[in-house]
């Protein structure tokens, strides 16, 4: 849509523009690019418009430089068409001109000023804006979407082109979710920027485009938690593991993993000035960082949602924490799990070796954040959800209750933990048969 002032009628707007070369640009009555079109076909441009055999889109325009006095001007799509002929004739609103993908680009870089922001909580990381730009590359680049002025853009063309894209890609529910709601952020900073007066995002249909997306079932409990018996022998293949490499870090912080339920990220993090005789302090974590023109990179930094925690300190946690002071590894930035040589184990590393150990179990596939899961699972049957959310760090949200207090004290947290390992460690004392030697 194009802003135009409203004091003068339809004649009046073109006998100004026959006077004066140019429409003056207000703020109340809007024109569909189509009307405006019918306006410049009608009173200004006397040549047809057609198209062509090739699909292109073809008109003349007065040029006295040529022997005919006009050019041949032709366009991909009469999209294109109608923009040259508004820029020729001046009518131009140019922000309301761009297209879909110059707009989202710009939305790009209005949201890169919020990086690092001061509040962590809310504040955005690199990943998140090259998020954006990975979608926009694989889903929108080279479509029609993309190409599309956004004045033109309307309810049902908006609808269309994502229902478009959604098939195109045989897009599950959360990724084309995702994707809407970048185009609908765009499309709101267009309309707060004043590049148009209406903004056709804010009633499209998210329900029923979403309906057009592959179905994938939900997975069942089996497949985002161990069982007891999975859990268990888990930790024995860890403990195996520890038994055929001591010095290998990695198996310790899975065996933490399995003890506490902390992310990898936290324990990839942790220091030893973290741990003193009754916690476990969640100050930090290590996060990735990826970037569009250069390589992602690993900093170390708040823990998720800037919430920082204590973890309870237990006998069997104090047990695993002896072993690696025993084995005697430090680093010059104090972290827990490192190499001989004082490099810190990322999380990566940790997640790898959690995969080995899995298989070594014989279980098909799990992560530390399927330990995690299966730990907040295992807790949820003894504290209330609040309590497990303070030890684990989540969110409200994510743990479906809100609550604004506590009920756990620190030793019901901790006998918790107790109660959770003699339900699942059958083997706390465990002894090898034989000495195993199996892969780091």
């Amino acid at each position: 849509m194009l802003k135009l002032n409203t004091n003068l009628s339809t004649e009046e707007l073109f006998k100004s523009y026959l006077d004066n070369g140019t429409i003056s640009v207000g703020d109340v009555r809007v024109l569909s690019m189509e009307d405006l079109m019918k306006m410049i076909i009608e009173n200004v441009h006397k040549y047809k418009i057609t198209k062509q055999k090739d699909g292109r889109w073809s008109t003349y325009i007065t040029d006295k430089t040529k022997p005919a006095g006009r050019r041949l001007i032709k366009k991909k799509s009469k999209a294109d068409l109608n923009r040259f002929l508004l820029e020729f004739y001046h009518l131009n609103d140019s922000a309301s001109l761009m297209t879909f993908g110059e707009l989202f680009g710009r939305w790009v870089e209005y949201k890169k000023q919020f990086i690092g922001a001061e509040n962590r909580k809310r504040g955005l990381s690199p990943s998140t804006i090259r998020r954006y730009e990975r979608d926009f590359d694989h889903y929108i680049k080279g479509s029609k979407l993309d190409k599309t002025l956004i004045c033109e853009i309307t309810h049902i063309s908006l609808e269309t082109d994502i229902t478009s894209v959604i098939k195109q890609f045989d897009m599950l529910e959360q990724s084309a979710s995702n994707l809407i709601g970048y185009i609908c952020q765009a499309m709101l900073f267009a309309r707060r920027s004043e590049y148009i007066t209406v903004n056709p995002a804010e009633t499209i249909d998210r329900a029923l485009l979403l309906s057009v997306c592959r179905f994938k079932p939900p997975k069942v409990d089996s497949e985002r938690v161990l069982t007891l018996r999975e859990y268990n022998e888990l930790y024995e293949a860890v403990l195996r593991a520890q038994e055929g490499h001591p010095e290998y870090m990695p198996n310790y912080a899975i065996q933490l993993a399995m003890l506490t339920g902390m992310r990898v990220g936290e324990i990839a993090a942790l220091h030893w000035s973290d741990i003193d005789d009754n916690f476990i302090h969640i100050d930090f974590s290590e996060h990735r960082l990826d970037y569009r023109d250069r390589k992602s990179v690993l900093v170390i930094d708040e823990p998720k949602n800037g919430k920082h925690r204590v973890v309870q300190m237990t006998e069997k946690i104090k047990a695993v924490f002896g072993k690696v002071k025993d084995i005697g590894f430090t680093s010059d930035e104090d972290f827990v799990f490192c190499r001989k040589d004082g490099m810190r184990y990322t999380g990566h590393d940790i997640s790898c070796a959690c995969d080995r150990r899995a298989k070594e179990a014989g279980i098909k596939k799990t992560s530390i954040h399927g330990i995690r899961r299966t730990m907040s699972s295992m807790l949820n049957t003894i504290l209330p959800e609040k309590a497990v959310a303070d030890m684990l760090g989540h969110t409200e949200r994510v743990n479906e209750r809100h609550y604004n207090y506590s009920m756990a004290e620190n030793a019901e947290k901790k006998a918790a933990l107790d109660q959770v390992y003699s339900k699942v460690f059958k083997i706390s004392d465990y002894k090898p048969e034989e000495k195993k030697t199996g892969s780091a």
